[in-house]
Order: C-alpha cells, then structure tokens, then sequence
C-alpha cells in the first residue's frame, strides 16, 4: 500500500461526513450482515471479538483500526465481554472536472473502498481525536457538524501518519461477493441492478462485467436462479399457495411467476409441487449456485436513520427490474427440461453415471429439432440458394431467407430497414429512454423487444422463436446459448457500416440492393465534400460527448466522428487525431486547448443536464465555437447507437444544414 498515494488523494477529495455512532455490544451479542451505506472507519477501544468485512476476518483486542467502502458486509461475531466501538460513516470524490492522472490514480488505489485492518503504536492520539469528533456530532449544530467534520481531517492525518510507519496492506473489495451476499438475503425483494450498484458504490456495467467474469453468470441470472431455487424448497417443503410462494421468492405477479418458472424447471409450479420425481431432479441438477453462497441471517441493527439507506427502494426512469431473465441461463434452461423430461419418461430408471452424456446428446438434439421445427413452422421460410455467411465464430451456410431475425445490437434494425426488410426482435437503446428512435418508430412498432444491448432478454428471444439471431462480440459469452435457440451469426460492432450492409444483403437475398445504397451514399458525401471544402477552407469540427462528470472527445477512429473525418473530409481538431483509442476524456477545463471552430455536441436525456451545467460555464462561454454560435446539439441514438445506412444519412444532412 503506497500511502502517500492515499495522503495525496485524501488531499484532492472532497469530504462529507455522514454519521458518527459509539457502540457497546455485550458478550455473545452478535452483528450479522450489516451493510455499510458509506465508506467507514471501525475504531474499537475495549474488549475481544471477530469482525469480519465481506468474510475476511480481522481479530479485535481492545485497541483496533478497520476501514472499508460502502457496499461491505460487516459481521462481528465472538464477543466475550464488552466490545465498544465507533463507527465513522463518511463520503468522499473527487470534484470534477480534475485530471486525468488523477481519476487514473483513485481507480488504481480506491483510498475510499479498500479495506484494512490495524492496532494503531499511538492509539491514544487516534482515541482523541475520535471521541472528539463524536462528541462535536451529536451537538447537532451546524458549527458543531463543521467542527466535526474538522476533526475527521485531524483523524485521518494521525491515522496516515501511523499508516506510513507501519507499513499497512490492504485488501480490494469483492464487489461480486457483496452483490451476491445481497441477492441471497433479499432475493424476496423489489430492487433494480441500479439499486445493487448504487449500494456497491459501483456502476451497472462495472458490477455486469465484474460478476459475469467471475461467475459466468450476470447479477440479474443469479437472482432468477436464488428465486427458483427458493421456489422449489417451498413447494416441496410447505403447503403454501402458488401465489403465497411467488411473493416469498419476489413475483408479485403469480402468472408471471408461473411461466418462468415453468421455462427453468419444464413443470408449472403445480405439476412440480405433486411430481415424486423433484427431489431426485433436483439432486441431480442443481441451479448453478455460486460458491460464493451464504446462508441468510438475521440482522442485528442500529438504531437510526442511516440504517434506512441499507433497504432498496424502487427508481423511476430507466431502471431495469432484476427480476428479468437474461442470457446465460439459456442452457441451463435447456438442460433442466431435458433431464425432467427424460427422468418422466424413463420412470426412473436412468444410472446416473450416464445422464450426463446421455443428457448432452439429446441436448444437441433438441436444440437441432428446436431449430427446425420454428423453420418449418414459420410458412414464410422458402428454400433458396445457398450461400456462406462468414462472421466472427466461423461460417453460417444458409439455403433459405430468414424471416424472424433476432438483433441484439440496435445498429441492425436499421440496416434491415434500409433493405426494406423488419427484425423480428430487436434490443433497444436506452439512451434517451425511449422504445426505439423516433427516426425508426413507425417501422418498429410491431417489433418484438428483446431488452437492451448491455442485457439482452433470453426469455424474449426464447419466445419470438427466431429462425436467426445476429449478435456481436458483446453477447460472446452466451454465444453458445443462443446458437441452441436458432443459428447465430456474430458481427464485429465496429465493422464499416457499408461492409456489414453488403452482408445483410447476402443474408436477405438483397445484395444489389445493398450495393446501390452504398453507391448512392458515396455519391451524396463525395458531394457534399466539396461543398464543405469550399465554404470551410479548413476550419476545425470537433465531436463531444459530455458525461460521467467529463467530456468524451470522439476521435479519427471513432466510427461516427469518421463520418466527419473520413467521409466528408472535415478537418479534425488536434487532440481529435489520436489513433490509439476511439475517444479521450477531458475535462472542462481542457476543452478550449481542443479549439475548434465548430462543435457537435452529443447529448440525451441522461446527459442534458450536465450539457447544459457545462454551457453555462464561463468557460464553455468563452469557447471559439460558442462564441460564433457554432454549437450544434444533436442525438445520441442516432449518432452513436443506430450505426445504419438511415441514421448516417441522416447524420450526414444534420451536418450539411449546420455547416452549409
């Protein structure tokens, strides 16, 4: 643990005090599974006992230090006597717009979030300035609260200082372990993934990534899975009515509950309850459970409002219900049915040493005969000539015209507009919290939803029964799931446009149709090229991207800001000609060394207020651009999600009105 590094970003942040609490627990009093709301400090002044921070376990003899971020599960178990302790709630950033070295070095040392544990060599220094700071706290006046909040710097310089001499290491959170520790304890709850994430002061897509890297399964999978599988213990071990038991496991809607529970065991709740052959099922397969499982256990509480921040409360807006099926649960589903299906047949009488071949043969064949029977079923699909899809996983050699396709990336609803074909499903963009863009609305209606790029819905596209899905590396770790569902072709998202056109072409039987729209496409911007050069003369256009507290400067190798750069030959600002990334982030105070004579700033409703935060700024004021009216607004769905034929040309006219 580099201190120093710690020392300086303690420097840099900005500091709110959240809540100071002295604590006595008496011998055999336990606290079980706590969860911090805030980053806190455990400074304990008398007695013995275990403390454990997401399970890693810190040995308590009177004087001791512990530190971890929000989100932590804290137990403290094997109390003898007395165990008396405070406990400093408190939140910390950095403001922004800061630099970039400096949001490089909070993510490498998380001084807020780690966790560490130590006896102090001057504990008495560290006892008074605490106990201090409690006693300024609970005046509850605003100079008592800044006094407080005084003190804690005091603390932390004389707990940095001990740090420093004492060579203190350090121990990064498991944000996978908190979050399943979560959903196993409330499993029975309303709660969004931004509500987990919010708890584990993490983003969404950061805790997506993390989980599924570590457990092959998202938190939303994970979730269904722990229902399920509560499920089944309370209709096998209780009496309880199907809607009782939906409730206990989180459905409110016991028809919902109904049909995906049939969809991950193949019986309806009823047929489950009365089978004889569940409990031997159930041993044999098991839902994928994560070793990380931990038992629920009864909350010992404190007393006060901040104990409040620790139950999830429903979001507007936006939110996606953890309660939803998604991906890899897939071929779960599949091999569940089947081993309930051959074990009903069989009476019984399968040796378990050969189910698991047995069960992936027919598993093979299943999927085969899945993907057959939605052809043959669909009247539409005709046989045709064969050709050769090539595509990230291989080849897909086709000998008919699919017409229930599944797109899991938004950009392929619009090159099969373009074509003058529809998806039959398609994901969504959630960027400006609307179904589809308004550009597409009208041809989409009728489109089956199938949940958004990030978390496509497994139980929708089960449902749609497509006779092809298109992907992109984005769904490669559920690639295979969804090859059992239909034939799967896997595009690479950041192919050119026209290269991923003249596919769909091939795909749809419509390749000179494909042809003359990238034909006509060149025509329009070689065009318009010219026009620009000549009313231009060289003048610099930049792409900006405001959010997460910085501004996106999209660069020469992004795919949109090459339609300015590459295709129409607008001259880039210099820090917009970096190869080496397809955007950087800067702050607002580095946005005029970008000096551009026109700006295209990107915006939806999710960063329409820090944009408008930003132009009220003296310093977006004094921009070139700004000042010579040359800022233009223009939407994210169309120029960043929708990377198709239609929005690109709609891109390009959006250019030549702001610029002609």
């Amino acid at each position: 643990m580099n201190v120093d590094d710690h020392i300086f970003l303690w420097n840099q942040a900005s500091v709110r005090l959240h809540d100071v609490r002295h604590i006595v627990m008496r011998a055999g009093e336990q606290l079980r599974s706590y969860q911090l709301p805030a980053s806190a400090f455990l400074f304990s002044v008398r007695g013995s006992g275990l403390i454990r921070l997401d399970g890693n376990v810190h040995a308590i003899k009177n004087c001791y230090m512990a530190h971890a971020g929000k989100g932590t599960y804290v137990d403290i178990e094997e109390i003898k006597d007395e165990l008396e302790y405070y406990l400093i709630l408190y939140k910390a950033h950095l403001p922004l717009p800061c630099r970039q070295e400096l949001l490089r070095l909070l993510e490498k040392t998380q001084p807020f979030h780690i966790q560490y544990g130590f006896t102090p060599m001057h504990q008495a220094n560290v006892f008074v300035a605490i106990s201090r700071m409690q006693q300024a706290w609970n005046q509850n006046g605003n100079l008592d609260k800044l006094r407080a909040k005084a003190l804690l710097y005091q603390f932390v310089c004389e707990l940095m200082a001990q740090m420093q001499s004492q060579g203190i290491g350090v121990t990064v959170p498991n944000l996978v372990a908190q979050a399943v520790r979560y959903i196993e304890e409330h499993y029975g709850e309303t709660f969004t993934l931004d509500d987990l994430s919010t708890l584990l002061n993490c983003s969404s897509r950061s805790l997506q990534r993390t989980f599924k890297a570590q457990l092959a399964v998202g938190p939303i999978d994970y979730l269904i899975q722990v229902r399920i599988q509560k499920a089944q213990e309370l209709l096998r071990q209780t009496n309880l009515g199907l809607k009782e038991v939906a409730e206990s496991v989180g459905y409110t809607d016991s028809y919902y509950f109904s049909r995906i529970f049939k969809k991950y065991t193949g019986f309806s709740p009823s047929a489950y309850k009365v089978n004889p052959l569940t409990s031997e099922i159930r041993r044999q397969s098991p839902l994928l459970l994560s070793r990380y499982s931990i038992a629920g256990q009864k909350l010992w509480k404190y007393n006060d409002h901040i104990e409040n921040e620790n139950h999830s409360h429903p979001r507007d807006g936006g939110a996606v219900p953890m309660y939803k099926s998604t991906k890899a649960m897939l071929a779960l589903n599949l091999m569940l049915s089947l081993t309930l299906l051959l074990g009903a047949c069989s009476g019984g009488g399968t040796n378990t040493s050969n189910s698991g071949s047995a069960a992936t043969g027919a598993s093979n064949q299943v999927a085969t005969q899945s993907n057959t029977t939605q052809t043959s079923a669909n009247q539409e699909v005709k046989k045709s000539e064969t050709r050769t899809i090539k595509h990230m996983k291989g080849e897909l050699t086709l000998d008919f015209k699919p017409v229930r396709i599944a797109v899991l990336d938004t950009q392929y609803a619009d090159q099969m507009i373009a074509l003058g074909e529809l998806p039959a499903g398609s994901v969504i963009t959630t960027g400006d919290g609307s179904k589809f863009p308004e550009y597409l609305m009208d041809k989409l209606k009728d489109v089956h939803v199938l949940g958004t790029k990030d978390e496509p819905n497994s139980e929708a596209v089960v449902a749609m029964e497509p006779d092809l899905i298109i992907c992109t590396e984005f769904q490669d770790k559920i690639y295979d799931n969804l090859n059992k569902i239909a034939p799967t072709i896997m595009f690479d998202r950041n192919e050119d446009w026209r290269e991923t056109l003249i596919t769909f072409g091939k795909i749809l039987e419509k390749e000179q149709e494909a042809e003359q729209i990238v034909k006509d496409y060149q025509e329009k911007t070689n065009k318009l090229k010219a026009e620009l050069a000549t009313k231009l003369k060289g003048e610099s256009v930049a792409l900006i991207r405001p959010r997460d507290n910085a501004i996106r400067l999209h660069t020469v190798e992004h795919r949109t800001a090459a339609i300015l750069y590459s295709d129409l030959g607008l001259t880039p600002p210099k820090p917009a000609m970096d190869k080496s990334d397809t955007a950087t982030m800067i702050s607002l105070e580095v946005l005029p060394e970008v000096n551009a004579d026109h700006l295209f700033v990107v915006t939806d409703k999710a960063n329409q207020a820090l944009t408008d935060e930003y132009k009220n700024t003296s310093i977006w004021k004094g921009l070139k651009a700004a000042k010579e009216n040359k800022v233009y607004e223009v939407n994210t769905t169309v120029w960043i999600a929708y990377y198709g034929p239609i929005a690109i040309n709609n891109i390009v006219d959006e250019i030549a009105e702001a610029l002609l």
